[in-house]
């Protein structure tokens, strides 16, 4: 499954999850990160880069076209129907895919992968037999590397420290038989086993204090930047927050200096009719404006549960 990546170029998100599920590609698939996404309105695209734009696969990010490989976590089908077609889809690598998981109905929609797309990778890959060596207490400006993997998608919070635990356990033990009992994913378990809820509440404030702050200033305290560029380069926040992550994992970095050009689509809050749900699931539009990314990101219940990204 996850071997469908090897050798590809990938455009990953620019938060802590994307970058991470990045740089473990990079090194243990022989990807070669390309490019980026925001996870709103922009795409990073290398300009020199020697494959084309079409063959590029996306890392923690859905896409629409169903011939575009991508590998994410988030809630993707819309109802039972939506999930039979997209599971059918060997290009679309998703927890919620391999666990029937879907926006409707609501019992479906709570029981959803509560996680990072970068767990889910770290699974896939022990799963191939793929021994990865990380030493999760390495740390740098007083965060850990352990911690990092943890405050992806809020993943220790969410383990420990909310409503949701039990859905969270019952992952955990799914990623720790999907990955064949795997070293980090077993790691991972025994670390949060100890924790409580106060220790949960400061990891994720220091992270955010130093991610937030200078040297990264990145935008959300989950690393996320919304302008990755000036003048067509990395910005010196981006090249300094890249480098950190590259140096905690232990991964060489990506090229920090090359260039870049910029694709801007414009994002948009839903909450789909029945007959807009349709015409997603059929054609992948939605009032005959072509989608490019899309995911189900609160319930059925709520107002503007649908995030999407037209071209």
């Amino acid at each position: 499954m996850i071997q469908k990546l090897r050798n590809k170029p990938i455009i990953i998100n620019s938060d802590l999850d994307g970058v991470f599920s990045g740089l473990i590609l990079k090194k243990y698939l022989n990807c070669k990160i390309v490019g980026f996404t925001n996870s709103d309105e922009f795409v990073w695209f290398d300009e020199e880069s020697s494959f084309a734009y079409a063959d590029v696969c996306f890392v923690d990010i859905f896409l629409a076209n169903p011939t575009v490989i991508c590998v994410d976590q988030h809630i993707i089908a819309s109802n039972e129907e939506h999930f039979n077609t997209l599971s059918q889809n060997q290009n679309k690598i998703n927890p919620n895919l391999l666990q029937p998981r879907f926006h409707v109905p609501n019992s479906s929609y709570r029981t959803k992968y509560p996680f990072g797309t970068v767990h889910f990778i770290i699974a896939l890959l022990e799963r191939e037999g793929i021994e990865m060596q990380f030493d999760l207490k390495k740390s740098i400006n007083g965060i850990s590397f352990v911690d990092a993997l943890l405050r992806v998608d809020d993943a220790m919070k969410t383990t420990v420290n909310s409503r949701y635990i039990k859905n969270a356990a019952q992952w955990w033990g799914w990623l720790k038989e999907f990955s064949k009992n795997g070293k980090i994913i077993s790691e991972l378990t025994e670390y949060l086993d100890l924790l409580t809820p106060e220790n949960t509440e400061d990891i994720k404030r220091i992270i955010g204090q130093v991610l937030k702050s200078a040297p990264y200033n990145c935008d959300r305290s989950d690393g996320g930047m919304y302008e990755l560029t000036s003048e067509g380069k990395l910005k010196e926040n981006g090249k300094r927050y890249f480098q950190f992550l590259a140096d905690l994992i232990e991964i060489e970095v990506f090229d920090l200096n090359v260039g870049y050009k910029k694709f801007k689509g414009k994002s948009e809050r839903l909450k789909l009719d029945k007959k807009q749900i349709l015409e997603l699931n059929t054609f992948n539009t939605i009032n005959g404006r072509r989608v490019f990314s899309y995911a189900f990101v609160k319930s059925d219940q709520k107002d503007d549960n649908f995030s999407v990204t037209f071209y």
